[in-house]
């Protein structure tokens, strides 16, 4: 399960853990995304990995950084590849203006919209002055488990259901970037039937399902959903008997093109918006913008009326 342990929450939380530096970047630096993984976290920047790191057993942690962002081979920063005080955290925090402009350079050349894309639609709706009016919260981006891939899973949590935590629902998001990645081996219908695997697996299905409950709420605890939960303490409880929904967010679609609305009245990707197991449905922004809503996301006939 991608869960901390609690010393690992504890080194993140505390003023005086070790880890605390880095958690206090990320809050003040809004170009950087915490995700919890099982036992570490990544540190997304632009939707790259700048900084991992690893609960070791032996009380400190490991951290790594992808050099083949450094194509330009500018000077590497000298960062300790273990944590085991506040100094070394404080190192990595001071080295990351470096590692950025190496990722701006190669980013640069080898671009990665779509996962741009996904970190700043977590980032509006997670942590950010219009986040307390959206419905929809981003437990985690970059999902692969056996049966499907997902950009990103969130959970839907209506405004005016905020006094339980029981009153959510877990949304499957996958992200499109621009028309030429509607089709193909990661095209949509291919993504509804991977989608329509892992969901029949109820064994694999509620393991995700608690996953996400627990994302969200270490988050939370971390500080980094910004939200009105009003008086209720619940912490957020999924049901895996309630369908979830599976969410399109086609971006940049061009709309002097026919591709999207020639490929979603194929009969194979139709019969999707019928499913007993989800919901299908697409986003569509408020007026512009990121924030997610219920009232944003539209069935596949209502989608179609706009096209």
């Amino acid at each position: 399960m991608r869960k901390l342990s609690d010393q690992f929450m504890e080194d993140l939380n505390n003023p005086e853990g070790k880890l605390h530096p880095i958690l206090t970047r990320v809050k003040k630096d809004h170009t950087l995304m915490l995700a919890i993984r099982e036992n570490f976290i990544n540190i997304y920047y632009r939707g790259g990995n700048i900084l991992n790191i690893r609960e070791n057993n032996k009380g400190f942690y490991q951290t790594s950084f992808d050099e083949n962002y450094n194509q330009s081979v500018l000077l590497m920063p000298d960062s300790p590849t273990q944590i085991n005080h506040q100094d070394d955290s404080k190192n990595w925090v001071d080295s990351f203006p470096f590692r950025k402009n190496m990722m701006d350079e190669y980013f640069s050349t080898y671009g990665k919209a779509e996962r741009e894309f996904q970190q700043l639609i977590a980032r509006e709706n997670n942590n950010s002055t219009i986040s307390n009016e959206s419905e929809y919260f981003v437990a985690d981006i970059e999902v692969t488990e056996s049966d499907a891939r997902f950009d990103m899973i969130a959970i839907r949590w209506l405004a005016s259901h905020r006094q339980s935590g029981s009153n959510c629902k877990a949304a499957l998001i996958e992200v499109k970037y621009g028309d030429g990645a509607l089709g193909g081996k990661a095209g949509l219908l291919k993504h509804l039937q991977d989608m329509e695997k892992l969901i029949s697996n109820k064994e694999r299905y509620s393991d995700l399902l608690q996953t996400m409950e627990s994302q969200f709420n270490q988050l939370d605890e971390l500080g980094l959903l910004k939200f009105n939960k009003g008086t209720s303490k619940t912490k957020v409880k999924l049901n895996p008997g309630e369908k979830p929904e599976v969410i399109f967010i086609l971006a940049n679609h061009n709309p002097r093109s026919t591709k999207l609305k020639t490929m979603l009245g194929n009969p194979d990707i139709k019969k999707y918006a019928q499913s007993q197991l989800f919901d299908l449905k697409f986003f569509v922004a408020s007026f512009a913008g990121y924030g997610m809503h219920a009232k944003c996301m539209l069935p596949l006939n209502e989608f179609l009326e706009l096209l």
